[in-house]
């Protein structure tokens, strides 16, 4: 099988290199295409010269999920790995998540963050995505996991028949309800997982959880017959 690996960024003038420095590991015959939603701290001129990438440049910053859409949009193999540029979840997982994608015979791969979260250890973001992630599975009737998880692999006509409509951060649980309404074959697989504070650079913030609340109810009611 062959992949395309699309990898959306927003400002990761720190995390970039070590991030172009773990691409070369990967397979040759993966095509690795990196959308620069419009940086503007370096990152864009990083992205000036490394060879063998298709680098997209977005004029200004659209959002993830528009990101993500022009990526698949330029890609050109059979199946998409989706995963974010920002190493929270280290690229070195994605060998062993496409031997499991293939062995498995799946139609789509997720990946997991965490197998249960620890609630004892408060922490807004942590109680954020269990609350994120209770709703979603009331909503559905399904018991995954970590809806909000970046890494995804998903053959790339069938992402292209889910017709994604989120442009933001929300597009994870827009992509996580159609599966599930089409009751594709998916499989969650723990990832490894380093989570930064918003110092350290880390964009999703609690406003953007209105918009992924909003579409987890948008997905339920208006896309039932999908």
């Amino acid at each position: 099988m062959k992949y395309s690996l699309i990898i959306p960024i927003y400002n990761e003038v720190e995390t970039l290199p070590l991030l172009l420095k773990k691409i070369k590991k990967l397979n040759k015959n993966i095509e690795i295409i990196i959308v620069d939603d419009g940086s503007n701290d370096g990152s864009e001129i990083l992205l000036m010269e490394p060879e063998g990438l298709i680098i997209i440049q977005n004029e200004s910053n659209l959002g993830k999920g528009l990101s993500v859409k022009k990526g698949v949009d330029s890609a050109t193999s059979q199946n998409i790995i989706l995963i974010d540029g920002d190493l929270e979840i280290d690229i070195e997982n994605i060998p062993r998540l496409i031997n499991v994608f293939e062995k498995d015979k799946l139609d789509v791969l997720t990946g997991i963050r965490w197998k249960k979260i620890d609630l004892k250890r408060f922490d807004i973001n942590i109680f954020g995505n269990y609350l994120i992630n209770a709703l979603f599975n009331f909503m559905f009737n399904s018991n995954f996991s970590d809806v909000l998880c970046c890494v995804k692999i998903i053959n790339r006509n069938q992402f292209k028949s889910l017709f994604i409509e989120s442009n933001g951060f929300n597009i994870e649980v827009e992509i996580m309800a159609k599966i599930k309404l089409k009751n594709l074959n998916i499989e969650e697989v723990k990832v490894d997982y380093k989570r930064r504070t918003t110092k350290q650079g880390k964009k999703l913030k609690l406003t953007d959880s209105v918009s992924i609340i909003s579409t987890i109810v948008k997905m339920r009611f208006l896309m039932s017959k999908f």
